[in-house]
């Protein structure tokens, strides 16, 4: 044999040697993931139960929503009807009350000239 051929074979050798460390470490790798696969499985697991409440949940809230918003409507709705006749009355107050306003006042006793102070007061309340 050759020197060439025999430092070939040796970095043949040498290779195998080291393809052999690099497959043993490549199955070790590969031994952790399938032995990890079981947690990752589980996590996976947890992760649709938990999206799938969420899911639900999303439901609900939205049924939800869309009631109390009709509610809200109709409250809202109910609320603005009694604000306008609100408004009407307290017009027509206002209305009364300035014609009040703009009246001269005049003392009882020119109302009644020809009663006392305690018939001035009687004839008040009758009047009330």
């Amino acid at each position: 044999m050759t020197l060439a051929g025999l430092v070939f074979e040796g970095l043949v050798v040498l290779l195998l040697a080291v393809a052999a460390f690099l497959c043993w470490r490549v199955d070790a790798r590969l031994r952790a993931l399938k032995s990890g696969q079981d947690g990752v499985r589980a996590a996976v697991e947890a992760l649709d139960q938990a999206s799938e409440r969420a899911r639900a949940s999303l439901a609900v809230l939205d049924r939800a929503a869309k009631l109390s918003g009709k509610d809200l409507q109709e409250q809202v709705k109910e609320a603005r009807g009694i604000a306008d006749e609100l408004r009407l009355l307290t017009s027509g107050a206002d209305r009364r009350a300035a014609s009040f306003s703009d009246r001269p006042r005049r003392p009882a006793r020119e109302l009644f000239p020809e009663a006392g102070r305690d018939s001035v007061l009687g004839a008040l309340k009758d009047i009330r």
